[in-house]
């Protein structure tokens, strides 16, 4: 999988466990970011923002538990 790029600079986000997990998770499930955020109750571009501008740096612990379970990982993977 190539590195995801933060948008407003050239470094990439290779290191980010907890994103990289996500697009993974992604891809294996064959939905977008926008139909997880959907399901998860949050609004439709903020799985995108997390992956694509690295916004938030880290997920709040309601959203980190909502992922986790939809996309069948442990909680503490995505922190």
């Amino acid at each position: 999988m190539p590195p995801i790029k933060l948008a407003s600079s050239s470094l990439a986000l290779i290191d980010d466990v907890p994103r990289g997990l996500v697009e993974m998770a992604l891809c294996e499930l064959g939905e977008s970011a926008e139909q997880v955020s959907l399901a998860i109750e949050v609004p439709r571009t903020y799985l995108r923002t997390y992956l694509e501008r690295g916004m938030p740096r880290a997920l709040p612990s309601r959203i980190r538990r909502r992922l986790a379970a939809y996309l069948g990982v442990p909680d503490h993977a995505l922190a």
